[in-house]
């Protein structure tokens, strides 16, 4: 049997067991629920996490089952509980060490037993940690209330796995594995109570997006603006020599607007004489083509003579 690989004092056991049983009732209580009830969650708390540890053992049986003792003091702490409850929570601070003794011996007995049925470090803590807090996630469950070991808040699982991971390295390496079981039950201990004088307490999760991507795009925007600043062309080359409008093209000393052409008899309008329609003078494309008389006449071509 898993049991006997590794030896577990039964009175360890057994104290795990009540100390989970009477935190779990007095929840039971609080919330008005009947004797039942009360014992119900009494066994959950006490017995929850050992129960998880040993369905995911698998081939090694419950522990809980083989060990009816432990079922039959969970219900008499159940009972004691809802009858004498108002002198118990008169021991707030004793009923608070016995839930932080009750997480770091089932932390003890859940590695050690990980530990005994050939499981790593890593499983064992794991195995470790859901036997110290599986207790109180089931008890939540069943009360419709969130759990309280996923919340922020004090620092309770984290305190678990602490010792957890502390108990399997000086088990697994033969660190002083004789003090192995008190030192992670001191580790829980201190860690549990140094939060509650210090204030040490887990946060809810904080989005980082923003802050990472601002301290991404900047260097990258610069970037991205220096490759533009290069491939843009200067001004230099954008320009063509001209300035303004291109002004219309006329004869050289001809200023105005030329005047229409008229069929008749040349008359003198204006500063410039219109012409008549010579014969004989014509384009290489059937236009007639006029110059005024002017000593800047330019040469007719010759195909027009």
């Amino acid at each position: 049997m898993l049991e006997t690989a590794l030896a577990i004092p039964y009175w360890l056991e057994l104290a795990a067991t009540i100390a989970g049983a009477v935190f779990g009732a007095l929840s039971a209580v609080r919330a008005r629920y009947d004797i039942f009830g009360v014992c119900c969650i009494a066994i959950v708390v006490g017995l929850a996490g050992g129960i998880m540890r040993d369905v995911l053992l698998q081939d090694y049986g419950i522990y809980a089952f083989q060990k009816p003792n432990l079922i039959i003091a969970c219900v008499i702490t159940g009972v004691a509980v809802f009858y004498f409850g108002k002198l118990i929570t008169y021991f707030d601070p004793f009923v608070d060490f016995l839930d932080n003794l009750s997480v770091a011996l089932w932390a003890v007995i859940g590695t050690g037993k990980a530990l005994s049925a050939g499981l790593d470090i890593v499983p064992a803590v794991i195995l470790g940690t859901i036997t110290a807090n599986g207790g109180g996630i089931v008890r939540d469950i069943c009360m419709n209330r969130e759990p309280e070991a996923f919340q922020a808040g004090t620092v309770y699982v984290s305190a678990a796995l602490i010792g957890a991971l502390a108990f399997a390295l000086m088990k697994q390496n033969h660190l002083f594995d004789q003090y192995a079981a008190i030192t992670c039950v001191v580790l829980v201990l201190g860690i549990r109570y140094a939060a509650l004088k210090f204030g040490w307490r887990t946060r809810p999760a904080r989005d980082y997006s923003d802050a990472v991507t601002q301290a991404v795009a900047k260097p990258v925007k610069h970037v991205v603006s220096r490759v533009r600043t290069h491939r843009r062309p200067s001004r230099a080359a954008q320009t063509t020599g001209l300035t303004g409008k291109i002004p219309p093209v006329t004869a050289k000393g001809v200023t105005g607007s030329m005047p229409p052409i008229s069929s008749g008899s040349p008359s003198n309008t204006g500063s410039m004489a219109a012409v008549g329609t010579p014969s004989g003078v014509t384009s290489t494309d059937g236009e007639n083509i006029y110059y005024p008389a002017s000593d800047d006449q330019p040469t007719r071509p010759e195909s027009e003579t």
